[in-house]
């Protein structure tokens, strides 16, 4: 059994680990209501944007538009969105398992895949694995999303799809359903296309676009694409900021518990030592009579 003041060493040093886990916790839970008040008033933005499109797209011939024509896909180009850090639960692993889906289910289809990441923690998984990375940013989120940075990455895959070296974009992220769950998410951006929906055609019926529809849908179409990558800059950030506290909440509930079995512990080797002292007391006087 460990002595007593191995034991008191442990305390002190899971102590000094809870209070950093502890601090953790609350600049977390500071940073993600900035970044879940930013998320939520953007979702109903794009959503009505979305909405616009689709009902834009019905007067417009795929064909006719170069980011609705459906060409035969023989490489996809995927954008992963994930952290810098880790210390935030199976964040970044559920990304990492949904981009290998992803990668083997277009590999099974004869189609060649090139990734672009975002966030350190999952580049050096895929560096690691000895996956090709084709383009790598860190740094961008930090404290914020900025959509200038989600313009300049997606406007290198928009020049990659319109000179036809890639058919197909995807985003991986994670999408901030709630406290509790970041739901890993693959969103097609390019070649744009959505499922129809009844009553969404009347709808706008009643609104006049001008100079027409076709043009308004293609002047809008690009900052749509960017807007995307935008949205799961936020929907990310927002997730891992509330990963990150859960899971410095659950390490600092896990220090406590360690605590408390070990001064258990440091007790009853305490308590050893002093009867052992005793036991040598009494044998000492009773040897000396």
């Amino acid at each position: 059994m460990p002595s007593s003041r191995d034991i008191k060493r442990k305390i002190n040093s899971i102590a000094k680990t809870q209070q950093i886990t502890k601090a953790m916790k609350m600049v977390a839970a500071a940073k993600l209501r900035k970044v879940q008040h930013t998320a939520m008033q953007f979702r109903p933005y794009i959503e009505k944007f979305e909405e616009i499109i689709k009902y834009l797209s019905e007067y417009t011939p795929p064909q006719d538009n170069k980011f609705l024509f459906l060409r035969d896909v023989k490489a996809a180009e995927i954008i992963v969105v994930a952290s810098d850090k880790g210390l935030c639960g199976g964040f970044n692993h559920n990304i990492i398992k949904e981009t290998e889906n992803l990668v083997s289910g277009l590999s099974s289809k004869n189609i060649s895949v090139s990734i672009t990441v975002v966030g350190k923690k999952v580049h050096d998984y895929f560096h690691f694995k000895g996956i090709e990375i084709k383009h790598f940013y860190t740094g961008l989120l930090k404290d914020e999303a900025h959509f200038v940075d989600a313009k300049r990455i997606m406007n290198v895959a928009i020049k990659d799809f319109l000179e036809e070296k890639t058919d197909e974009v995807y985003i991986v992220y994670n999408k901030f359903v709630n406290m509790l769950i970041q739901r890993p998410t693959v969103k097609k951006v390019l070649p744009i296309s959505f499922e129809e929906e009844n009553g969404q055609k009347q709808k706008y019926e009643k609104f006049t676009f001008e100079p027409s529809k076709e043009m308004v849908l293609d002047q809008i179409l690009l900052k749509y694409i960017q807007m995307s990558l935008y949205d799961s800059f936020l929907e990310s950030l927002a997730g891992e900021y509330a990963a990150r506290m859960l899971a410095m909440e659950a390490a600092t509930k896990n220090a406590q518990d360690m605590i408390k079995k070990l001064t258990l512990f440091y007790n009853k080797a305490r308590q050893a030592a002093i009867t052992k002292e005793l036991i040598e007391i009494t044998t000492s006087i009773e040897a000396m009579k």
